[in-house]
This record gives structure tokens, sequence and C-alpha cells, in this order.
């Protein structure tokens, strides 16, 4: 498959977070997990799981939705992809704790402390059914913190809540690429901004094409297979290179018809 975004997931890190004496309760990593693979796939770019030591150069793109926990190693590799020219995206409560669930020296986020460029001064978990609005006019939920600057940039800030006035989105440039940093449980709407900036200066383009049509594309050693899959009740069309269409056997010329409901799949020889 080729991936567009690498999204890290650690099962240790996911069980560390939920022993008790948490901050909160309600900050779940798989929910972060399913709510920013969701906003990539509304985007229409293909996810790939991968875990936070992996080599990660091969994608423009690095979220990090939810790493409680995260060893050294892999906080050195994520600042080395974001120094040799990727895009680095953290959530909230991340890189707090080591893989024997020991708080990593110096200040939060420990393991992506010199990555982020700013340190977690303070958790503000919020009460139940309580939202903060940012200043871009998103929202979040559950979870804030606040953040002190150390190099980086504030994209957007708190207008109200425990941190009011105060970052809540950052941007930091690292090398030739940066890492931007998410402090607050974001709805649908705040991921989709954020990746949509997040995404800007990479080699990423999302395809303008209806929710529910999903894209997927693998590669082999005689070219490159294209799925195109219409989960949707009307016919669409892909605007793409020549090509062959392997299930009725009909040429594309720029144009691939999806009728409602079925599937295409496209063969590009190298």
């Amino acid at each position: 498959m080729v991936a567009d975004i690498a999204m890290l997931w650690d099962w240790q890190s996911w069980w560390a977070q939920r022993l008790e004496w948490r901050p909160s309760l309600d900050l779940d990593a798989r929910e972060r997990a399913e709510a920013w693979y969701a906003a990539a796939y509304d985007r229409h770019l293909t996810v790939a799981f991968a875990h936070p030591e992996a080599d990660l150069g091969r994608y423009p793109l690095v979220v990090a939705p939810a790493l409680y926990s995260m060893t050294e190693a892999a906080g050195a590799g994520l600042r080395r992809f974001a120094e040799d020219g990727g895009t680095l995206v953290v959530s909230c409560f991340s890189g707090i704790v080591d893989e024997r669930d020991t708080i990593h020296a110096g200040p939060h986020p420990g393991a992506l402390h010199d990555v982020l460029g700013l340190t977690v001064e303070e958790f503000t978990p919020l009460r139940s059914g309580h939202e903060v609005r940012l200043d871009n006019g998103m929202t979040g939920t559950v979870w804030s913190e606040v953040l002190a600057l150390r190099g980086d940039e504030q994209v957007w800030s708190y207008v109200d809540g425990p941190a009011a006035g105060l970052p809540a989105v950052t941007r930091h440039s690292v090398g030739r690429g940066s890492a931007w940093y998410v402090s607050t449980r974001l709805t649908a709407d705040g991921l989709d901004a954020v990746l949509r900036a997040a995404i800007s200066p990479t080699t990423l383009t999302p395809r303008e094409l209806p929710r529910d049509v999903e894209v997927v594309e693998r590669a082999g050693p005689e070219g490159r297979y294209e799925f195109a899959i219409n989960h949707t009740d009307d016919d669409v069309v892909d605007v793409g290179e020549p090509a062959a269409e392997l299930l009725t056997g009909d040429d594309v010329v720029g144009v691939l018809h999806v009728p409602a409901g079925e599937v295409r799949v496209v063969f590009r020889p190298w």
C-alpha cells in the first residue's frame, strides 16, 4: 500500500494510559487514534499504522494521536524525521513516560520536549460536559494544557477555559521540517483544520472527491494499482492519468467513472 500518512500506535502505551491515577479517565488513546484516522479518511489520505520506533523516512506526514508512553529512541527518531524534512503532528498527553511508566527527566512532554519546542507546565482536564473555544472558531473537549513556548510559534490560542489566552495549537520549525502540537481534544472540524494546515508545505495533494469515495494505491513490480471504492449512492468521477481499468477492460483517458456502490481498479505501468 502506498500511504500518505504514518499514524503512530503502540499497544503498550494504550495499556499504560488506561491504568489508574491518570489525570482524566475520559482522554482515551484509541478514541483519539480513531478520530485522527477519520479526519485523514475524510481528506482522502491513505493511512498506514506504524510503531513509534519504525523507520518513517518514506512518509511526508506522521501523526502521533496518543503516545502517553514513549521510549527515548522513539523521541529521537521523531526528531530526526522532522529535521530531515518531515511534518510531525502530535496530540495532547504524549511523550510523558518511558516504557517502564517512569516520567521522563525534565519538563513535559519529556520524550518530545525538544522536537516540539515547548513545555507543558500544567495539565488542565475539563469537567464533564465542558468545552474550550479556540480563536479560529474550533472547540476542544475533555482536556487542555498550559503551554510555555520554547522556540515554537503559536498557531491558535484558547479563548476561554483554564488556559484562556495561551497557545492551544503550536508549530515548531525543526531542521528542514516542522512539528505541530495540539494541546486539547479537538472535535472533527478542528482536526480537519490542523491536517489542512500541516499538509500545506508537504508534497501531499488530497483528492477532491465526495467523503465516502475511497481511493487506495498499491505498488507492485510491474506498476501501480489504484482501487477506487464508491460507498455513496451517486456515480462519481476521478480525474487521473491514462490507464487500463481491470474489472471492465475499459481504457481510462483522463476520467475514471465509478458507479454508485461499485469498485474500479486501475493499472498504470511504471
